[in-house]
């Protein structure tokens, strides 16, 4: 039986509660960005140089920072010292640390802060994390570069920032205490198992007092170009410094 009722196309049917959630848009899932936190010295210091190549030539590298103290501008230097044998540090050995960061941001949010020294992780877990596959050349290119973080040193006239003393450091340091690799013999007389660092003191102060900068890693390692990735962490800083005037 056809019904008499006039039709008018232009008003929808009623709709119940029930078939509200069909006609609904779907929710919009957006995608989670991977943050590590970066020490923020390390990030402006110029402590890795952007190359492809080794730098062995160089006997040190200066970077000259302007802060503000009070109002008054004032200039301070960072002398990056690199070893004879390994050179400058270099992009790769960035990428290196940043995800040994990567795993210090993971014990953070666990523990509340770093655990006691040393952080440990296999090769496998390191190139996991950064993307690559765990090739022979991979495992003998992270030997050379955490020896030669450990070996390069830093001489701070008022640049670095110390989180215990609230204060510019005029002193020398390291990033690496000692590094221990996989199969390489530990104090107690074992075989390691893994890959050990040892975080310098100040640095381990710096991070666990979060003078630290926060760094979307999954946007850092899409990134191709060497001169890229060293500018990654200083549009942060410099954005953020000059956010009232809006330009840098």
């Amino acid at each position: 039986e056809q019904s008499t009722k006039p039709v008018d196309s232009l008003t929808p049917p009623p709709v119940g509660d029930s078939d509200l959630a069909s006609v609904q848009a779907p929710a919009v899932v957006l995608p989670v960005h991977e943050v590590i936190k970066l020490e923020k010295n390390l990030a402006q210091l110029g402590f890795f140089t952007p190359s492809t190549k080794k730098i062995k030539s160089a006997k040190e590298k200066t970077t000259t920072i302007v802060t503000t103290v009070d109002g008054k501008k004032i200039e301070a230097t960072a002398t990056i010292v690199p070893s004879a044998k390994y050179g400058l540090p270099i992009t790769a050995d960035q990428d290196t640390l940043l995800a040994i960061m990567k795993i210090a941001t993971d014990l953070r949010q666990q523990y509340g802060k770093l655990p006691p020294n040393p952080i440990s992780f296999t090769s496998a877990e390191l190139f996991r994390i950064q993307g690559k596959s765990a090739q022979g050349k991979h495992y003998r290119d992270l030997a050379e570069q955490l020896l030669r973080i450990r070996s390069t040193g830093i001489e701070s006239h008022g640049a670095v920032y110390l989180s215990t003393k609230k204060t510019f450091a005029v002193d020398s340091f390291g990033v690496l205490d000692r590094v221990v690799m996989f199969g390489q013999e530990l104090e107690n007389g074992t075989v390691a198992d893994k890959n050990y660092v040892w975080l310098a003191e100040w640095l381990r102060a710096n991070i666990d007092a979060n003078h630290v900068l926060p760094l979307d890693y999954e946007l850092y390692k899409k990134l191709t170009t060497h001169i890229g990735k060293a500018l990654a962490p200083l549009l942060q800083i410099w954005l953020y410094a000059s956010v009232e005037d809006g330009r840098f």
